[in-house]
């Protein structure tokens, strides 16, 4: 039994093969939210539900079959991952998390600083952007998949760039988001856009630019790597950009309905009482 996924260069099975780490990493975490009250009964449902499903998703991706294929078979499953998890277990994470943690976060003057420089919009843009082009790059992906402890620092890279470019937009409760309304849905436009690059290479490099997914075994003998490497742009590009914009069109939805930035004033909510007709002397 392996610790993490990696390529070890055997051919492909579908017998499943469990991943300790990912099952440890995923109930230490599970356990320790719960013992920080987020699925107490006076938490809303719709939080537990998100906070859930946002385990299970991490767990979905860190474990086998999905991050056996990504690490070492095809670079289609990785997109998915990625997907799966920057995308959406991500932010369902942080909107579920314990309000234990967000006065955490903000419990002293030093934390609060570090929260500023983090949430800033360019800074977390830029970082975030960044990592994801770093765990793309093959001078990197080629060496580091094919050990446990390389590809657990690709994953951990990744998966800490898709909670800092939710943290301005989605902080855990009741901590105030850094952008709200109009300026959120700009900076989830940017968040759509920035990282098209890596998917725009995959689509018109002309050979495959990974080795280690080129020389792997084939999962499926049809489906070459070069296939393999246009579908995970695909993912990457469509998949992904409807999960953010599926994010801008909720937060519009909202924002036009009164959630903010409506004119429609307070709303009424006395007592109506007709009008007394005026009486002479």
């Amino acid at each position: 039994m392996r610790w993490w996924c990696s390529n070890d260069g055997s051919n492909w099975s579908w017998t499943w093969k469990p991943y300790i780490g990912a099952w440890a990493i995923v109930a230490a975490v599970a356990v320790w939210l719960w013992r920080s009250g987020a699925f107490r009964s006076e938490v809303p449902a719709r939080r537990k539900i998100s906070l859930a499903l946002g385990l299970v998703l991490i767990l979905g991706g860190t474990d086998w079959p999905l991050s056996t294929l990504g690490a070492g078979y095809v670079v289609s499953a990785q997109m998915v991952r990625q997907v799966l998890i920057v995308m959406i277990a991500c932010p369902l994470v942080l909107f579920g998390a314990p309000e234990s943690l967000g006065r955490w976060i903000e419990a002293t003057p030093r934390r609060r600083a570090v929260l500023r420089i983090a949430t800033h919009p360019l800074l977390a843009l830029v970082v975030s952007v960044s990592l994801l082009f770093a765990v793309s790059a093959p001078i990197l992906v080629d060496p580091l998949v094919t050990s446990q402890l390389g590809s657990f620092a690709l994953d951990l890279a990744w998966i800490s760039a898709g909670f800092l470019i939710w943290m301005p937009v989605q902080p855990p409760s009741p901590m105030v988001p850094r952008l709200r309304g109009p300026v959120a849905i700009v900076y989830l436009i940017g968040v759509s856009v920035a990282p098209l690059p890596v998917a725009f290479f995959m689509t018109w490099s002309p050979t495959p630019i990974y080795s280690v997914y080129e020389l792997a075994p084939r999962v499926w003998d049809t489906f070459d790597a070069q296939s393999d490497q246009e579908l995970a742009a695909a993912i990457f590009q469509v998949a992904g950009g409807l999960v953010i914009w599926a994010q801008i069109a909720v937060r519009f939805v909202r924002m036009a309905g009164g959630g903010g930035g409506s004119t429609a004033g307070p709303k009424f909510r006395g007592t109506l009482v007709g009008a007394t007709p005026a009486t002479d002397g």
